[in-house]
């Protein structure tokens, strides 16, 4: 390893040491992991039919054995920084739409990790491999701060007086702990199939906090004990299992097939929360605590790829991946989803690899109304993604992937305005927060929505070792 090699890994793992949260919206489902095989992210996710990496195993079992290797193991760190826009509908006096006013912007970051490690051996004419990986399946961080101004006018260069802050703070993820087996046959010279089976055990523990508190000038002008501040706090734990089933299939030199089959899981959710918020006028304070438990369901998947190198001068492999999500399993609010994954690999004379990729991926927000009604919304992510890797020794090597997504969607406003009428506290007949008397503030629901525009920078690197 030379010392702009070392210098790299060193910088990479500095990056990764120091980072933690993801999406805020998603605090149901989670942010869902594919691969965190930097080669598979590199190639827009794919991976189903994978020969050269340990991390593929993960995506598919079969893969054991599809290798011409006998011993593997991989570690990889993934980071991830989401950048979160909140705006509403900004009218003039005549209610006429002008633009889309943004009132909330959040940089989150955060790290995971993975690994994957296997054995393989013959029995007569068949190849067994046996394999253990360690992956996060959902991400449930996020983090959200937001300000809540008057409407003071701007002269002189001065900003509106602050009332109070909004903050959300979710920290966890629903791990998945696999072992892994794998069947091969010899076909023919250049022909083989493999069967793989993988067992999983998942688990997770998320904990979520909720705060509205007032700025010291809001109590100052308001006066003391007199404004309400308010904590929601909870704790989840997710238990459960999963099974996949995988096959590869490599018909020649230039096709392999592949496919896998991930059954339904329901897991066991167990909720604790509690509700803090300060007694106000002619309302007592709220100290209440409650829990209950539920299933909640991994849909089954069902996916395919083709894997086709062509015969060219310089080493180049083309994957192409379609997943079948059957939401429709969770309940009938939800439809059944296609997602698509596409890569190509081209080795820069011979030596350098040059990866890039595409994904398109579509998930749901779940909305609970306060008549217990449920909205659901689908939200397409697209991804691009490249990468490239660094070649350490004969039997070690480093991946870099890098990926940037975005999505836009509607939500609601996370914290409702009538809160901050200081009206309702004080008893007055006028704001004493708000200089702006003819102002009304009001909740908004679906009929005038929140804009949401994310964008996500995700790199990741694998460093992995076989023989």
């Amino acid at each position: 390893m030379n010392k702009k090699q070392f210098i790299l890994i060193y910088t990479l793992l500095l990056i990764v040491a120091g980072l933690s949260a993801w999406s805020i919206t998603d605090d149901y489902f989670g942010n869902r992991f594919g691969s965190l095989n930097a080669r598979s992210q590199a190639m827009g996710g794919t991976g189903l039919f994978e020969d050269t990496r340990v991390g593929g195993i993960a995506l598919n079992p079969a893969n054991i054995t599809l290798m011409d290797k006998w011993v593997g193991i991989e570690f990889a760190g993934f980071v991830n920084r989401n950048e979160d826009h909140r705006a509403l509908p900004l009218y003039n006096s005549f209610d006429n739409y002008i633009d889309d006013a943004v009132y909330a912007s959040n940089v989150n970051f955060n790290d995971d990790y993975a690994g994957a490690a296997f054995g393989a051996f013959k029995i007569g004419p068949a190849k067994l491999g046996l394999g253990l990986s360690y992956k996060p399946v959902l991400s449930f961080d996020g983090g959200y701060i937001e300000q809540i101004r008057n409407n003071r006018n701007t002269d002189n260069d001065a900003y509106p007086e602050m009332i109070a802050v909004n903050r959300i703070d979710n920290e966890g993820n629903l791990m998945q702990a696999s072992a892994l087996a794998a069947l091969g046959f010899r076909l023919g010279d250049y022909t083989d199939l493999n069967l793989g089976f993988e067992f999983g055990k998942l688990f997770g523990k998320t904990t979520n906090l909720t705060t509205i508190r007032w700025s010291q000038w809001a109590v100052d002008t308001v006066g003391e004990g007199i404004l309400p501040e308010y904590t929601y706090s909870g704790e989840t734990d997710l238990e459960g299992t999963l099974m996949k089933a995988g096959m590869a299939f490599r018909l020649n030199e230039r096709f392999g097939l592949a496919g896998t089959w991930q059954l339904k899981s329901t897991l066991d959710r167990a909720v604790d929360y509690s509700i803090q918020k300060d007694a106000w006028r002619g309302h007592a304070a709220i100290d209440s605590t409650a829990s209950f438990t539920e299933d909640y369901i991994l849909p089954s998947q069902i996916s395919i790829g083709l894997n086709y190198q062509p015969r060219n001068i310089m080493r180049t492999r083309f994957n192409i991946e379609a997943e079948w999500v059957k939401h429709s399993e969770i309940s009938t609010h939800y439809d059944d989803c296609l997602n698509f994954y596409t890569g190509v690999e081209h080795h820069v004379q011979n030596r350098l690899p040059l990866r890039l990729g595409f994904q398109a991926v579509n998930s749901y927000l779940r909305q609970i109304e306060d008549d217990g009604a449920m909205i659901v919304k689908k939200v397409l992510t697209p991804m691009i993604t490249g990468g490239s890797s660094i070649p350490l020794s004969d039997n070690l090597h480093l991946d870099l992937g890098l990926g940037y997504s975005w999505r836009e969607y509607e939500a609601l406003d996370l914290f409702g305005d009538t809160y901050y009428n200081d009206k309702q506290y004080t008893g007055l007949g006028s704001y004493k927060l708000w200089p702006n008397q003819h102002i009304n503030l009001i909740d908004r629901g679906w009929e005038n929505p929140d804009k949401v525009r994310e964008s996500n920078v995700s790199l990741s690197a694998s460093l992995g070792f076989t023989w």
